[in-house]
Formats: C-alpha cells, sequence, structure tokens
C-alpha cells in the first residue's frame, strides 16, 4: 500500500514538472523580442497581435550601396540578425492569397528609426491604411485611379462612390461601408483615391447635384467590360519586394456614353 502511494505521488510530481517545462516553452514562444547587442531584432504581427511567420526581412546599410542582410521570421513571427558597424535600417516584406491572387504586403515599422552596431528591436504590424513614416508620399492602403467617362464632365465633389465590403478584406478583419466623396479624406487628390482598406468591394455611384441623386454608371478600367450599376471591384497585386502599391482603377458616366 505504501509504495502504490509513493508512486502515485512521484507520478503526480513529474507530471507537475512536464506541466511547468511546457507552460515555459509556450512563454518563451510567445514573449516578445528582447534587445541583443550587435542584432537586429523584432517580431512581426497582424491586426490582432498574431505572428506571421516567413516574413522576409531586409537590414539596409545606409551609407554603402547595395551592402543588405536578409532573414526570415519564424513561426512565432520573430527574427535575429546579426548587423555590424554602421547605420541600418530594418523593412518587412512578405506575400499573402487573397481571392486567388498573391499580394506583396510591407508591413508597418513601430519604429523607423536608425540601428548602429550595438542593435536593437524593430517590431512590424500588417496595416490596411497609413502613411510611409520614410516617405510620406507612399501608403499602406491600395490606390484607386478614377477616370471620366466620355462627355462626362461633372465635378469630384458632386460624386458619392460606395464600397461595400464582399466578404473579409485582405488581411482578415470584418470591412465596414465605405462612402467616398471627391476633396474627403481618402479622394482628397484629383483623379486618384488613396490608402483604401484592399479588399473585394461592391461599388455604386451617386451624382449628387441641384438636391437630387441620379445614379451613375461604372466600368472596370482595366478589363473594358460594361457600365454596371453596381461594379465587383477586385484590386491588382503588385508583388514587388519594396512599398508595392496594390491599385484599381474605374471609369464612371451616365451609361457609357453621351447623354442626349
Amino acid at each position: 500500500m505504501k509504495t502504490i502511494i509513493q508512486k502515485t505521488i512521484w507520478l503526480y510530481f513529474i507530471s507537475m514538472i512536464m506541466i511547468a517545462c511546457s507552460c515555459s516553452k509556450d512563454n518563451e514562444s510567445n514573449d516578445e523580442p528582447t534587445a541583443e547587442k550587435g542584432y537586429a531584432t523584432g517580431k512581426v504581427v497582424d491586426w490582432q497581435g498574431n505572428p506571421i511567420a516567413g516574413v522576409k526581412i531586409l537590414v539596409d546599410n545606409m551609407a554603402y550601396h547595395d551592402s543588405q542582410t536578409r532573414g526570415v521570421t519564424d513561426e512565432n513571427g520573430k527574427y535575429k540578425i546579426k548587423i555590424f558597424q554602421g547605420a541600418w535600417k530594418v523593412y518587412a516584406n512578405f506575400k499573402t492569397t487573397y481571392n486567388g491572387k498573391t499580394y506583396s504586403i510591407e508591413a508597418y515599422p513601430d519604429d523607423n528609426g536608425v540601428l548602429g552596431e550595438d542593435g536593437g528591436i524593430r517590431n512590424f504590424t500588417w496595416k490596411l491604411e497609413g502613411i510611409d513614416p520614410d516617405n510620406d508620399t507612399y501608403r499602406y492602403g491600395g490606390r484607386i485611379t478614377v477616370h471620366s467617362d466620355n462627355y462626362f464632365y461633372e465635378d469630384e465633389s458632386d460624386i458619392e462612390l460606395t464600397f461595400t465590403p464582399s466578404g473579409p478584406l485582405i488581411d482578415g478583419s470584418e470591412g465596414k461601408t465605405i462612402k467616398v466623396t471627391g476633396g474627403d479624406h481618402y479622394w482628397s487628390e484629383y483623379g486618384y483615391i488613396y490608402d483604401f482598406p484592399v479588399g473585394r468591394y461592391m461599388v455604386t455611384a451617386v451624382l449628387k447635384k441641384g438636391g437630387s441623386n441620379t445614379p451613375l454608371k461604372i466600368q472596370n478600367w482595366h478589363t473594358k467590360g460594361e457600365f454596371v450599376s453596381e461594379l465587383q471591384l477586385d484590386f491588382i497585386p503588385d508583388n514587388s519586394d519594396f512599398r508595392p502599391t496594390t491599385e484599381a482603377s474605374i471609369v464612371i458616366g451616365y451609361d457609357g456614353g453621351y447623354i442626349y
């Protein structure tokens, strides 16, 4: 009887040790990156904070042309790359598949400062909108070029476009209906809608003028299909490894031609 009790107690302690070791490994894999002298370290996550594996990390020397070192994130979204004397910038890029197409994604840095030989931490997040801290002409969202059909001369400030998501956005998040008018946040430059969350949308257009709302027709500029009242909009991938620009392009008119 005593032997059975001793064995039971021993098995209990063994199981507790195994659980403790397992928890320790889990914590080790999920903890935040730590700074290490002589290394660029960091983590890449999505909008929910989930790690992204397989992200290409580029550590670029700011003084010497084509002097770079590269790495990739592990299954926990982490990377660790040796750096040497000089000034270094860190960039993160990865590929993702959305509606059967492959898109290149530039991840957003939490700190765009230069690293020295002592190293440091540079974390990245997948964002659907935002301005590149190094180049204020680059946007993390998509770009939509807006053309006018023949004999359509209406002012963009009188046009309202409604984008209704058809399923999740490219990062898996739930989209929302967005109304855009010429001159507002997204459509601030003539002919271009900038920094728009990339996804699949159904798009409608209305001319709001003289107290009335006149439905307009839309065409996909790339496919040159028919003008329709409601257009399914898909963004075209740009698979560049550095600052890719995902774009779409539409034509707005009354009915695909001159209105008498």
